[in-house]
């Protein structure tokens, strides 16, 4: 092990200074390992500021991944269910070919399943005409502004809201969160205060801890049934995930969520997850009072067009778009732009 493999402290005045010189040194993938605050010694404490030491390393090398399990057989129905589903897909896919419009297929390949191309084709060729344009290029631009249109926007974070984040396990909720308390703390300037609760099972996410404790943001372990009006401008609760296959886990946060008043809830999702996974899960929580969606993990999707599939056909908006495990890393909100600037070639006939 180096020697920037080891623990290193890092001495600042402020989270800012402390997260330069940690990156500096150990790079955007370091570890903080813990935060304490420094006092100046003896009468020197009533005229120094306060300082603040962060230990902070260099990631190990993540292991090997294990060999996946071995899928279990399924049964005839399913298989029966799969079968049916597979043939339709290919009678949407032929009467796609047959209408006359190629946007239909280029629309497939960039990730629409075959049930909403077929809409974006059907609405084009009624206001349209059933023959299209003379080039590619000119279906694809009526394409663009129909899907541009059909994007839903969330709505605005109101002062003193208190927000939680909900979604299955390894969904990046605790990252989110994070990256979005980066922004609301320290680019919006805007008095935040974070909840990490257990759920069901106990909730691990130490390191919200330390990052709160960076940016000088209070946490609590513990929710208070009086704290319904939060004081701060923001408030955030992050949960353990939930197995989104078992509809009494569901229904366990469901019961849980109640004694935090009228939160706004936000759904995170893995967005390199097939969007079968994806469809099934915002079914399975579509039993709460979900706001919006945030869609995660897009650094290992390549195909951005299939997030159409969650915009179309999931009722939510989305509301933030993030990519990489680096905290603030890539975060932002998302917009139908986003996805159509990486949905088509830049050039078409």
């Amino acid at each position: 092990m180096n020697g920037d493999a080891e623990p290193i402290p890092f001495v600042a005045a402020s989270a800012e200074e402390a997260v330069a010189q940690i990156r500096a040194r150990l790079g955007p993938d370091a570890v903080v390992l813990r935060v304490r605050p420094l006092k100046a010694p003896g009468l020197a404490r009533l005229w120094q500021k306060p300082m603040i030491e962060v230990v902070a390393c260099r990631p190990e090398p993540p292991p090997p991944p294990a060999p996946p399990p071995a899928a279990p057989s399924p049964s005839i129905s399913e298989a029966l269910a799969g079968f049916r589903q597979e043939l339709d897909e290919i009678k949407q896919q032929v009467e796609l070919g047959e209408s006359g419009w190629r946007v239909g297929p280029l629309l497939q390949k960039c990730g629409l399943l075959p049930l909403y191309a077929k809409q974006v084709v059907d609405t084009l060729k009624s206001a349209h005409g059933e023959n299209p344009p003379p080039t590619l290029a000119a279906e694809v631009a009526l394409a663009r502004a129909h899907l541009a249109k059909s994007w839903r926007a969330p709505l605005p974070c109101e002062p003193h809201s208190l927000h939680v984040l909900v979604g299955p396990a390894a969904s990046g909720k605790t990252a989110t969160l994070c990256k979005w308390l980066t922004q609301t703390a320290l680019v919006d300037g805007r008095l935040a205060r974070v909840w990490r609760l257990d759920g069901a099972t106990a909730n691990t996410a130490e390191p919200l801890g330390v990052y709160c404790d960076i940016l000088g943001v209070p946490n609590d372990r513990a929710w208070n049934p009086e704290t319904r009006a939060i004081a701060e401008d923001i408030g955030f609760i992050d949960l353990p995930g939930v197995d989104w296959r078992h509809l009494s886990a569901v229904q366990e946060l469901a019961a849980q969520l109640l004694q935090y008043g009228s939160p706004r809830l936000h759904l995170v999702l893995n967005g390199a997850y097939d969007i079968s996974v994806l469809l099934g899960q915002v079914r399975a929580f579509s039993a709460l009072a979900i706001d919006d969606l945030i869609i995660t993990h897009l650094d290992e999707e390549p195909n951005w067009g299939k997030i159409w599939n969650l915009a179309l056909g999931a009722g939510y908006p989305i509301r933030f778009f993030s990519s990489g495990p680096n905290i603030p890393g890539d975060f932002a909100g998302a917009t139908a732009e986003k996805i159509l600037n990486r949905q088509f070639p830049r050039s078409l006939p």
